[in-house]
């Protein structure tokens, strides 16, 4: 509910901003009103207008503008493993990622990349003075081997309703994009199994000159923890996480500097045990300060690097059975590429190290390398590969253990055979790792999945997804199969 409201207190704000901040020829990023994209022709005349300009960059963010960054995957969950019992997101929130990648970029709009899914019942949206509304709503069922995710998992039926809103500007300067999703699956013959998710996002880009920029961002998340995690106690575990950020661009030269505040706040609750109390051992705020410089030349490969100092709070100075105090002060060093590459490969590869200092002397430090990266491909117009990497630091209150690290990677091929039918298929793997203590985890997903647009609003979809778990505590090991259709209902 907090994060829904921040949504309304969001939009109710920017409604107010005076008109004339909204009606200005082009934003930083080069994309129109969307009733009125770019053509050809202008694309034509800016490049004539800007010789200096390396053309090979003339459509290297294919979707700006048009794709909700309030839905951008960065990185990777490996497919919604992570330790966290997700649906895998959809196709295009890899590509809203790649396409805000590098900070105030000269670009122009191009459309020709393959968003992975059917054009045929493209969503038009509610017009809502400035905004466009696109509401969605997914209802399927399915049968699956193991309905709780375990290692004791027992076969049956279930069904998934998956409502999905996005709301965007429709301005001439700035951005202001907001998601709201969910998902309940409910199992007829095993109703303690029934799961829940929610993810709401709002972002906020002020283009206040063509060399600097603003960017804000409230985010809310729900989801419970899989079952078998470590971290899951007798009960079924959920996981709360609320995080904002403030961030400002400034072009200077061949270069650009970001400096950014954020915070991550994360709550953890359980059915099991007392009836419902908080896990206050694991509770926790993660503060963080970024200083971030990007190269500014024009190139088709541009090196960045970024220094952040982090220090995280736990709500409990004493954690676990043992008072391990776990409060840390820490860093990362991060550096990578952006690659623009024209419309057939974008994205960005970075690499570095992390750690945080725990104050109690007793637990090793959590510290380790960092790898992320978000990639899309775009091999003909009906083809699309996209790529993510991502690292997670997660904290815990196991006796002994400082923490653990996330290492997740996907890979993701999406091609249309028509407007009308679309195949999807995937590859993910999540590796997690605790410092302090023997516990491995790895999950491995796959998936495949058709969708065909049966009218203008409606389409049918049907899925298959494999995931196989296996940890280092005994008894944990599980596999999943599951399959899955319904009906995609969208304006």
């Amino acid at each position: 509910m907090r994060g829904i409201l921040l949504l309304i207190i969001c939009s109710a704000f920017l409604q107010a901003m005076p008109a004339a901040a909204q009606t200005a020829a082009s934003d930083l990023r080069g994309a129109r009103d969307p009733q009125d994209p770019l053509s050809a022709e202008d694309a034509e005349g800016a490049a004539e207008q800007n010789p200096t300009r390396n053309p090979t960059q003339a459509d290297i963010y294919p979707l700006r503008g048009t794709l909700n960054s309030a839905e951008a995957e960065t990185g990777s969950t490996g497919l919604g493993t992570n330790g966290r019992a997700q649906s895998v997101r959809p196709f295009s929130d890899r590509l809203a990622a790649v396409n805000r990648a590098v900070p105030l970029p000269e670009t122009l709009v191009d459309t020709t990349v393959f968003d992975g899914d059917t054009s045929f019942d493209a969503a038009e949206g509610i017009r809502l003075g400035s905004f466009t509304l696109t509401p969605q709503l997914t209802l399927s069922s399915g049968w699956t081997d193991n309905t709780s995710q375990s290692a004791n998992g027992t076969s049956g039926g279930f069904y998934r309703l998956s409502p999905d809103v996005a709301l965007t500007s429709g301005w001439s300067r700035h951005q202001l994009d907001m998601s709201l999703r969910g998902s309940y699956t409910g199992y007829p013959d095993s109703p303690d199994d029934d799961d829940t998710s929610v993810a709401a996002a709002a972002n906020l880009r002020l283009d206040i000159s063509e060399a600097t920029q603003m960017n804000g961002g409230l985010a809310y998340a729900y989801s419970r923890e899989d079952d078998g995690s470590a971290e899951s106690s007798s009960g079924t575990d959920h996981v709360q996480t609320l995080s904002g950020s403030l961030g400002a661009t400034r072009a200077i030269g061949l270069v650009a500097a970001t400096a950014s505040v954020g915070a991550d706040r994360n709550i953890y609750t359980s059915d099991g045990g007392s009836g419902g109390s908080t896990e206050s051992g694991r509770d926790n705020t993660l503060y963080s300060t970024s200083l971030r410089l990007d190269g500014n030349a024009g190139g088709v490969l541009s090196p960045f690097v970024e220094g952040s100092l982090l220090l995280r709070r736990y709500d409990q100075s004493c954690s676990d059975s043992l008072c391990e105090k776990r409060d840390a002060n820490g860093y990362q060093l991060r550096g990578g590429l952006t690659v623009a590459s024209g419309p057939k490969i974008t994205g960005e590869l970075g690499a570095g190290w992390r750690i945080e200092d725990i104050e109690d002397s007793r637990l090793d430090n959590l510290s380790g390398l960092v790898v992320d990266g978000s990639l899309v491909w775009s091999p003909s117009r009906l083809t699309t590969v996209t790529a993510g990497l991502g690292t997670s630091f997660e904290a815990t209150d196991i006796n002994g253990a400082s923490g653990s690290i996330i290492y997740s990677g996907d890979i993701r091929l999406a091609h249309a055979f028509s407007d009308r039918f679309v195949a999807e298929s995937g590859f993910g793997y999540s590796y997690r790792t605790y410092q302090g203590v023997s516990i491995e985890e790895s999950t491995l997903t796959g998936f495949s999945g058709l969708t065909f647009a049966l009218t203008r609003n409606v389409a049918l979809t049907a899925d298959y997804t494999h995931r196989r778990f296996d940890s280092s505590q005994a008894g944990s090991d599980y596999s999943e199969n599951a399959v899955e259709a319904g009906l995609r209902f969208r304006h």
